[in-house]
Parts: C-alpha cells; sequence; structure tokens
C-alpha cells in the first residue's frame, strides 16, 4: 500500500472516512477492552460513543485514531488498510487528518496558553502564515481570549480543558476526536462547546466523534453508537447514512498549505523550536539538568587543573629537596687503611656544596643500661649532632644546648626502647664499651633507616676502639649541582683511593621530575574520569526523571503527529543544550576551584588551554550519551498509554 493514499482527502462518493472490522483489543493485565467491533465513520458524520465505564469507549476512540494498534481487525482510512507496525504513516496521518481531546487536558504547565494552542496546530500540516489569528479565534470559541498570554499552570480545571479544546479546534482535521471534553465543564458550557465543535467540524467537512456519558451532549449529535463489554450494541444510523458534506460558506481556511507530507526540514525546525521553549520556560528542569553536568564537568577540570599544578609543585619540591643530596658509602680492607682520614673540608669546601655530615660506623660495641639491659650495637661517630643535611630528627634533652660533647651520647628510639631510656629530663647514663655516657637526646628520625637503632657519639669518644672500616657521606647541595658534586666526590674524599667508595645514583632531574608528574597526574585523571562517570550517570538518570515526568506530554505529542524520531531528536537536543550550559557553568567553577585550592596551598596555578577541551567533551558525551537512554525512553512512549497517565 502506497503512503500517499492515506493522506488527503479522497474525492471519491460514498467512501468511509474511517471504518473498523472485527477489532479486537486485548491489554497485559488480560482484560478485553474491545471484543469484535465492526464501526463505520463517514465524512461530516457527527457521532456520540456511550456506554458504562469500561466498556470500551476510550479505547475504540484511540483506535479510531490511529493512536492505539488492535491486536485482530483491521483499520481502514479512505478504504485503505492501515498495518499496525506502519508507525510513521499513522503518524502522518495524526498530524495531517486528526484532531483529538482527550479526558485530560494535557497542557504544558510552563507554558502560555497561547503556546499550548500553537503546540497542537506546529504539528499539523497547517500553514502558519495565519497561525496568530488562528489561536485568538480557537481561544476565542472557548471564551479564554482573555488568557491567551497566562501560564498554563495559573488555570482552573475547566479553563485547562477548555484550552485543550482551542487547541483542537486551531487544528484542520477530517476526523475529529472528542474523549469526555465536557467532564470538567458545567452544563452551559458543555452545550457550548459541543455546538463549537459542531460549527467547526460543518465548516471543515470533518467527522465527529465525542465519547460522553451525558445524554444531553449525545442528544446534540446525529448518531449515537452504544457500547457494552468492548461489542457495539446498538447504533442510531444505519451505515449507509448519507454524511455531511462540507458546508457551502467554508471561507479560506489555512488547511493544507504545506501538503500532505511533513518534510524534514519543517520537523527539524519544529523541534529545534520546542528544544529551545523547553528550556527557556522551564526553570526548574533546565536547572537541573544544567547542574548535573555543570558539576561533572567542574570536577573533571578541577582534577585535571590541580593534576598540572601538582606536578609543577612536585618539581619546585624535587629540585629543592631531593635534587640537591648525595650519598656515599666508604669502605676499608684493614686498619692501615682506614688511618687515612676522609677529607670532609675537601668535599664542603667544593663549589656548590651547602653541609656535609661524615658517619663512620662501628658495629657489635657493647652497650648497657646498668644491670636492667645490656645490648651490642651500632655505634656511629659524628663531628657534630646529625642534622638537617640527612633529615635527622633529635629530641633533646630539656636544657640541653643541642652540642653532642664528650661523654654525652644520643640514642636512636628503637635502641633507646630497648635499653629501657624512656625520660630525658632525669639525665639517664649508660655505658658504652664500659665508658659512661649521659644520654643527650633521642633520634627519632633519619635518611638513613639504621638510625633509630644505632649510638651516636662525638669525636674522640671512640679513643680506644679500633678505626672504623666503614662509614657513609651525606653531602647537601644547591640545586643542580648534585651530579657534579658526585662525580668528584671520591677524588675529593678519598685522594689516595685507600677506600672503596660506592655512590647512590644521583637522579637526574628531568627524569625523576617525569616519574613523579606522570604519577601524580595519572592519581587525579583517575580521579577525573570517576568523577565524569559519576557525572555521566547523573546526567542520565536526571534526564530519565524529566522524560518520566513529561510522559503525558509527550504523549500528547505523538497523538498529534510527532513521529518517534522527533521525540528522539527533542530529548537529545534538551539535554545537549543542557550539557553545553552545563560545561560551560562547569568550566568557570573549575577555574575558580583550581585557584582557590592552589591559593590555600601555596602553589603556582597551572592552566593548560587544552583543558577548555574538556566542557567541550563534556557536552558532546553527556548531551548525546546522557540523553541516549532517556531518548530512547521517550520514542518507546505509545500515546494511548500516555494520555491515559
Amino acid at each position: 500500500m502506497l503512503e500517499k493514499d492515506l493522506l488527503g482527502p479522497t474525492e471519491s462518493v460514498g467512501r468511509p472516512l474511517i471504518e473498523l472490522r472485527g477489532i479486537a483489543r486485548r491489554y497485559a493485565n488480560g482484560t478485553t477492552a474491545l471484543a469484535g467491533v465492526d464501526l463505520v465513520i463517514g465524512p461530516g458524520e457527527r457521532v456520540a460513543v456511550v456506554g458504562r465505564s469500561g466498556s470500551g469507549k476510550s479505547t475504540l476512540l484511540n483506535v479510531l485514531g490511529l493512536l492505539d494498534a488492535p491486536d485482530e481487525g483491521e483499520v481502514l482510512i479512505d478504504g485503505h488498510p492501515v498495518e499496525s507496525a506502519q508507525d510513521r504513516v499513522r503518524a502522518e496521518w495524526r498530524s495531517s487528518e486528526l484532531g483529538f481531546v482527550f479526558q485530560r487536558s494535557h497542557l504544558i504547565p510552563a507554558l502560555s496558553v497561547r503556546e499550548n494552542v500553537l503546540l497542537g496546530l506546529r504539528y499539523s500540516t497547517a500553514s502558519l502564515d495565519d497561525a496568530d489569528q488562528v489561536v485568538t479565534d480557537s481561544l476565542r470559541a472557548v471564551g479564554l481570549e482573555h488568557k491567551e498570554l497566562a501560564r498554563a499552570r495559573t488555570l482552573s480545571g475547566g479553563e485547562m480543558q477548555r484550552v485543550a479544546i482551542a487547541r483542537t479546534l486551531a487544528r484542520p482535521a477530517r476526523l475529529w476526536l472528542a474523549d469526555e471534553p465536557t467532564g470538567n465543564l458545567d452544563s452551559a458550557q458543555s452545550l457550548e462547546i459541543i455546538e463549537e465543535l459542531k460549527r467547526r467540524a460543518a465548516e471543515r467537512g470533518a467527522a465527529l466523534v465525542v465519547v460522553t456519558h451525558e445524554p444531553d451532549v449525545a442528544a446534540r449529535l446525529d448518531r449515537v453508537v452504544t457500547l457494552r463489554d468492548g461489542l457495539v450494541v446498538a447504533d442510531s444510523a444505519d451505515v449507509t447514512t448519507s454524511p455531511h458534506g462540507p458546508d457551502e460558506d467554508r471561507g479560506d481556511l489555512p488547511m493544507r498549505g504545506r501538503g500532505p507530507r511533513t518534510r524534514l526540514t519543517a520537523r527539524l525546525a519544529r523541534t529545534l523550536r520546542f528544544v529551545a521553549q523547553g528550556i527557556t520556560s522551564n526553570a526548574g528542569r533546565t536547572a537541573s539538568g544544567t547542574l548535573a553536568s555543570a558539576v561533572a564537568v567542574a570536577l573533571a577540570v578541577t582534577a585535571l587543573g590541580l593534576a598540572q599544578s601538582a606536578s609543577g609543585q612536585v618539581t619546585e619540591l624535587f629540585d629543592a629537596q631531593r635534587a640537591t643530596q648525595v650519598t656515599a658509602a666508604l669502605a676499608a680492607d684493614g686498619t692501615s687503611d682506614a688511618r687515612w682520614p676522609v677529607r670532609v673540608d675537601a668535599v664542603a669546601e667544593f663549589p656548590g656544596v651547602t653541609g656535609v655530615e661524615h658517619w663512620r660506623y662501628r658495629t657489635g660495641i657493647p652497650v648497657a643500661n646498668g644491670a636492667l639491659a645490656a645490648l651490642t650495637v651500632d655505634l656511629v661517630e659524628v663531628d657534630e649532632a646529625p642534622g638537617p643535611i640527612t633529615d635527622t630528627a633529635v629530641t633533646w634533652a630539656p636544657g640541653d644546648d643541642r652540642v653532642l660533647a664528650e661523654g654525652e651520647v644520643l640514642l636512636g628510639t628503637d635502641l633507646a626502647r630497648r635499653l629501657g631510656v624512656a625520660q630525658l629530663d632525669v639525665s639517664p647514663e649508660i655505658t658504652v664499651q664500659g665508658e659512661p655516657f649521659r644520654v643527650v637526646g633521642l633520634v627519632t628520625a633519619s635518611r638513613s633507616g639504621t638510625a633509630t637503632g644505632s649510638a651516636f657519639v662525638g669525636p674522640g669518644a671512640t679513643g680506644d676502639l679500633a678505626a672504623s672500616l666503614s662509614s657513609e657521606l651525606f653531602v647537601e647541595t644547591v640545586p643542580g649541582a648534585a651530579r657534579n658534586v658526585a662525580d668528584r666526590l671520591h677524588d675529593l674524599a678519598d685522594p689516595f683511593q685507600t677506600t672503596r667508595m660506592t655512590i647512590h645514583p644521583v637522579l637526574e632531574p628531568n627524569a625523576f621530575r617525569g616519574e613523579l608528574q606522570d604519577r601524580v597526574s595519572a592519581s587525579l585523571q583517575v580521579l577525573a574520569v570517576v568523577a565524569a562517570l559519576a557525572g555521566l550517570v547523573g546526567v542520565v538518570f536526571v534526564n530519565l526523571l524529566s522524560v518520566s515526568s513529561r510522559t503525558a506530554e509527550l504523549g500528547v505529542r505523538r497523538a498529534f503527529g510527532a513521529r518517534r524520531s522527533e521525540l528522539v531528536t527533542l530529548v537529545v537536543g534538551e539535554c545537549t543544550a543542557l550539557a553545553v550550559l552545563g560545561a560551560v557553568v562547569g568550566l568557570a567553577v573549575g577555574f575558580v576551584a583550581i585557584m582557590v585550592v592552589t591559593a590555600a596551598a601555596r602553589w603556582q596555578p597551572m592552566f593548560d588551554e587544552r583543558l577548555l577541551l574538556v566542557p567541550l567533551a563534556g557536552a558532546l558525551v553527556f548531551g548525546l550519551l546522557g540523553g541516549l537512554p532517556p531518548a530512547i525512553a521517550a520514542g518507546r512512549i505509545e500515546p494511548a498509554d500516555a494520555v491515559r497517565s
């Protein structure tokens, strides 16, 4: 069957406008709404459908309006069968030939009365050249022309229903369907509305089918069809009754300025209009959608910006700390070699050196705390108390001059615990190789991992002990000088090569910087990705809630002729627009967050221009991926189910 066979009025005399043959409709819960209905509606007929609640009246109207597809039977339009699967054709026919008044008004609360009436007109195939006049005339017909600019949410229930009727009156159609259109109106208003529907239908030569419980309303129509338990049990007119044709004086009506088929450009233009309209009219939905995207983009921008700033800070710290240290281990084969002292003064005087510490080790030295404990430990002889050059922290006894003098010893905290030395204020004493020493401080931390288990004494305190065969040299330099000092250290410290020197590798600043930067950046980039994914989930959730709350609105759009693809485009367009707004807000918030955090941490803020790509990527990802699930949900909305919600 050709699509054109269903579009546009037929000129064949006597051909039914729409015909139902053996229509059955059953719902998922097992309810049978229609059980083999045969019905013919001719052009210009005015039909009332009556029956008890649950008899199938609304379902019959939905099938007549191609809002619902039957489980069995056949629907014919202008004598041509319509297949249930032909959604595009059904939507096009609803757009060009159908007007529908639902039980509920289903207005869009955030829009004005005028825009709600225009909604029905925009989805039709009528020319919009005279749209303002058509809207005004339609509102005047229901007595609401003075409410044209009011928001729909401010209207009473009866006023909303009259606006819904005006929305249908504005649409040029060959078949008008009204499902209890006067349910929220008083008796006088009900009869006025029915007469107006009859008059407008007559002007256009359109058929009018009204579902009603009111005998007065049914009496105003020419034909009454009675339903009971899903079957037509009475029909006041024979199907061959000549229908009413169009009135002679119809005037020039703006009915089909665009032709029977809604062009792609027209559909796209109206969808873009609806996207802009939805964003500007509903502040709450716009704010929630924008906020969801803004939070995700702000977190991602902040994480990436801090990654760059932190990397720069790591570089500064490395240059100031790690890249200025040289450590060397020295070992002598025997006491004859050990008699030659390491030339610490030559090292200290070398250009670029800012400090030197020389630790000379003796192992297996007996240390005792009276009868309480006796151990053998490593004894370290130093020229002066260890300090910042070796990153050594010392807790000194109260009142001590912080100088390691003769007869004084520093104990590592682990060693002090093993010896039972706890209080420095009582001037505890221990013996080293049988000689008494006063404990003046505790070594709590050091670059050397063995320091907390050792004892430290000053120069000359080990005169009776054998010469040290191993030592360690710690050198502090200005930034950039460590490599040069390391290369010359052996010649400076031991010019006669009496010891074996092992110099710990000095990391190249660039290599170490890169390693730390990569690690810090990777950690924060992972945070950025997690934030983006969490934001995406939030965006999808917000968008799904938005679509769920608009089910009736989207169903009405489908009933007026919107295709599934239009609803998908509408939702994706709205999500993308909100994502763009959120990306702009998120970029600004992220930039401010970077400045605040770096200022609080006293870092140098770094903001790569490439971070501007994050909002762009965020807008695309959150708009397309975040809008896809709700768009699919919107595309699956069945108009018959939606308008009942």
